[in-house]
């Protein structure tokens, strides 16, 4: 198959799916959550205190006990 085909009849196929979630009832349009808490609260590691010096191995800056990163800009 060529890559127009295949275009086309993945188009065809939204089209159709979109065609048919239409005529389905009471779909609700809206998407996303609401959440009363949204940071989780600190818990007890399984982990031993040996696993953060294993984790940290490869990060280039750790400050603090805290891996350093560097900000993005754009």
């Amino acid at each position: 198959m060529d890559n127009k085909k295949i275009i086309k009849q993945a188009k065809k196929i939204m089209d159709e799916f979109i065609s048919a979630l239409e005529k389905v009832p009471n779909i609700k349009k809206e998407f996303g959550q609401e959440r009363n808490i949204f940071t989780r609260k600190p818990e007890k590691s399984e982990y031993g205190p040996e696993f953060w010096d294993i984790a940290v191995k490869n990060a280039p800056k750790v400050k603090d006990r805290q891996i350093q990163m560097d900000k993005k800009s754009w």
